[in-house]
């Protein structure tokens, strides 16, 4: 039942809470529906975020499945960019507190979005940072239009070296673009 799922992730909440400094928030992560058969529903999830916010917990952090396997483990239609995404929208809504967004967010624009448009206040990326390590400085890149300035926030090491190259290998691709025809 309900109450005795919710029991003992309530009584984690509160040893956090109780361990963690107060001036800073505390985070928790939950797979807000299941989708399998008597599995956790968004009610479920509902009930479970007033409690938890009842208990300090800040900011919940939706993501979904996890009971059948990983939720984007090939059974079925491949997932769209933001599946997960409408979880953190009416959590954030119905529960009042900060939500983080989950599930193939991998362009730049897509998590701009999504806090943007009060859809989640939290944006991550996981697994686009394995594919990517620097995603979030190729996202300032993205973001900023190639403002040669958001290097500025590049390791030194790389930073320096990058805003220096970006107009000579813009020149290049336009002379590319110029020779097959396209420019």
């Amino acid at each position: 039942d309900r109450v005795g799922r919710m029991r003992f992730p309530l009584a984690v909440s509160v040893a956090g809470r109780k361990a963690w400094p107060a001036d800073k928030p505390l985070f928790l992560r939950i797979s807000a529906v299941d989708g399998v058969e008597c599995g956790v529903t968004l009610d479920d999830s509902l009930a479970f975020c007033l409690a938890a916010k009842a208990r300090g917990v800040d900011v919940v952090d939706c993501s979904s499945g996890g009971i059948g396997g990983p939720a984007t483990a090939g059974k079925g239609p491949p997932k769209p960019f933001m599946y997960q995404v409408p979880f953190a929208q009416a959590l954030r809504r119905d529960a009042q507190m900060a939500t983080m967004a989950v599930g193939l967010i991998v362009h730049p624009e897509q998590a701009e979005g999504i806090v943007a448009n009060g859809r989640a206040d939290l944006v991550a990326i996981a697994r686009e940072a394995l594919f990517d390590p620097n995603w979030p400085l190729h996202a300032e890149l993205a973001l900023r239009g190639g403002d040669m300035a958001a290097f500025a926030s590049w390791p030194k090491q790389a930073g320096w070296w990058l805003e220096r190259r970006e107009p000579g290998l813009r020149a290049l691709e336009g002379q590319a673009l110029a020779f097959r025809g396209v420019g």
